[in-house]
């Protein structure tokens, strides 16, 4: 049964990513929405990511944090919310109101904090209408406009060197 979702996963990446655009078109860039992606088994710790979205002066209401745990076994950790394996079902859609949430509003910045290629992690970002996507190194770079190479646990450089790109943009 894994192998049909599977097939049903790639194939719904690849038209979501026919149909993504890049949304900021030499505008300039502001930071109002941020959307993150985290590997829960890659990034334990979230404290570094809502500083650095708080650091932009965005209310809770405007990010959403959504990590992936493979077993399901949790609905959130340390605060943030969960998907897992069992709520993709098999036309590729994600049956998870915070996955919803993050598909179906716009965001100025999204990142990716994963480094492995997982099937659930693509497809959610792929989904995802954002005006920058930011992310590790380790991935397909079809999945991040900006990749910062540095160390997944290393996430006080990862940000500095976000910040300055964003700062670029603006």
């Amino acid at each position: 049964m894994r192998i049909f979702k599977n097939i049903a996963i790639k194939n719904r990446i690849k038209k979501n990513l026919k149909k993504r655009t890049n949304s900021l078109n030499g505008n300039k860039l502001q930071i109002q929405r941020v959307g993150c992606i985290i590997d829960i088994e890659e990034v334990s710790k979230v404290d570094f990511l809502k500083n650095f979205i708080k650091s932009y002066g965005i209310n809770s209401e405007n990010y959403v944090i959504l990590g992936y745990d493979e077993k399901g076994d949790d609905i959130q950790i340390e605060g943030v919310p969960l998907f897992a394996w069992k709520d993709i079902n098999y036309s590729g859609g994600i049956r998870n109101y915070h996955a919803d949430r993050l598909w179906e509003l716009e965001y100025d910045l999204l990142i990716n904090c994963f480094t492995k290629e997982k099937l659930p992690l693509l497809l959610l970002s792929s989904g995802v209408k954002a005006k920058l996507r930011i992310g590790f190194g380790g991935i397909d770079p079809v999945f991040n406009d900006v990749i910062i190479e540095t160390p997944l646990g290393d996430g006080s450089t990862f940000l500095e060197e976000a910040k300055k790109i964003i700062k670029t943009l603006q």
